[in-house]
């Protein structure tokens, strides 16, 4: 073979192997457009105006009394009825009190107490970005720590409590107060987007606030630290939601996300569990992680229960909301879940029992099923596309 016919072959030999190459490039790339394109940046239709909610704190409580201090490192400013003082970072507790329908407090100790209709405490320079960081308890009960702009107004002889913060910081407390210990960077991922989903998309009755700050909504605690991997599950998924595509509105809509701890084997739709919508149709779907661990269940009787309309026997409520109703009275661990097996007997309340498996409504996202798929190598959108399905993974528009 000559030079010339040797410079070919091996030209022709490159091309072959460049061609190649270029093919599994484009195979390997195409997994990753789709899910890029399946996050494109886009307006949803029901967007909130500014990346901020608001959530009422403490409620369950019912306080008369909150104790409010700044965190160590920041002060705060604190305003009621047209006065405003400042509490330093080492300030003791500022105590704020329900009186004769209004809100009292003392700004500093030589001042008289103050009263007026809300309180607010913010950051004291309206320019900067961070927001305040303080302390909140209701006394001998419950402490924690939040960012935001807080608000304490009087709600008949009690005091309501609410906390205007940055959507990705509620994002953040809401995944480390929900997930199951132990869970996976992209578990932590696919709650931190459905938690945004559930945020952005504002479903909820209350009308006070946005939201509450337990599982009514979502439970929230204090935002988890810097570095933390809640911190960095909903950082690597920031601004990114779930939408669908309502048929008959013809537009794409935010999903407000439902996601419970187990689902026994199977999650349910919202038929299943008596709730009637026309809006996102949740599937059911196999959870193999349950289906092999079940979270099995068995209540005896409680002793003087009576019966209700979404009850099925005395003790055996066959809706979500049944349930809700029989745990606000007997306690929330009664009925984890609608059971599907209960038996009876004549006379008392003896050998009387319910039994059942899951924990929670059953309805959207798994969270022991989820941390076995991300521990299995499943991504984030796979988690979310298996759960979720006919969902598009969305970026929400700057604002």
């Amino acid at each position: 073979m000559c030079w010339c016919d040797k410079t070919q072959a091996f030209m022709s030999r490159a091309q072959c192997i460049l061609r190649i190459v270029l093919l599994i490039a484009v195979i390997c790339t195409c997994g990753e457009l789709a899910n890029l394109a399946a996050a494109q940046p886009i307006q949803p239709t029901n967007q909130p105006s500014g990346r901020t909610v608001r959530i009422g704190v403490f409620s369950l409580f019912r306080p008369t009394e909150l104790l409010l201090r700044p965190v160590m490192g920041s002060s705060l400013a604190v305003e009621l009825g047209g006065s405003r003082a400042t509490l330093p970072a080492d300030s003791p507790f500022l105590i704020v009190r329900e009186v004769d329908g209004g809100v009292q407090l003392q700004l500093t100790p030589e001042s008289q107490p103050v009263r007026g209709d809300t309180v607010r405490a913010h950051r004291l320079d309206p320019r900067t970005e961070n927001p305040s960081r303080f302390w909140l308890e209701v006394p001998g009960k419950l402490r924690r720590q939040f960012a935001g702009t807080l608000e304490v107004r009087a709600h008949g002889q009690t005091l309501e409590a609410t906390i205007s913060m940055p959507l990705e910081t509620a994002v953040a407390s809401v995944v480390q107060a929900e997930s199951p210990p132990g869970a996976g960077m992209e578990a932590l991922k696919a709650q931190s987007v459905a938690a945004r989903s559930f945020l952005v998309a504002r479903q909820t009755s209350h009308t006070d606030f946005d939201f509450c700050d337990t599982t009514h909504c979502q439970f929230l605690r204090s935002p988890p630290e810097i570095g933390s991997p809640a911190a960095e599950a909903a950082l690597a998924t920031e601004g990114l939601v779930l939408t669908w595509h309502d048929q008959d509105s013809v537009q794409d809509r935010t999903l407000a996300a439902m996601y419970a701890r187990s689902c026994g084997g199977r999650t349910r739709t919202l038929g299943q569990i008596g709730v009637k919508s026309g809006g996102y149709p949740y599937y059911a779907v196999r959870c193999v992680y349950c289906s092999r661990h079940p979270e099995i269940w068995r209540r005896e009787a409680l002793s003087g229960t009576r019966p209700d309309v979404e009850s099925d026997s005395i003790f055996n409520p066959r809706t979500e909301r049944g349930r809700l109703n029989f745990n606000r009275i007997h306690g929330w661990g009664a009925i984890p879940s609608i059971a599907g097996r209960s038996s009876e007997s004549t006379g008392d309340d003896e050998g009387r029992w319910i039994a059942g498996q899951g924990v929670g409504h059953g309805v959207g996202l798994c969270q022991l099923g989820a941390a076995e798929m991300a521990r299995r190598g499943s991504s984030f959108v796979q988690i979310l596309a298996y759960y979720y399905p006919n969902t598009r993974l969305t970026s929400i528009s700057s604002q």
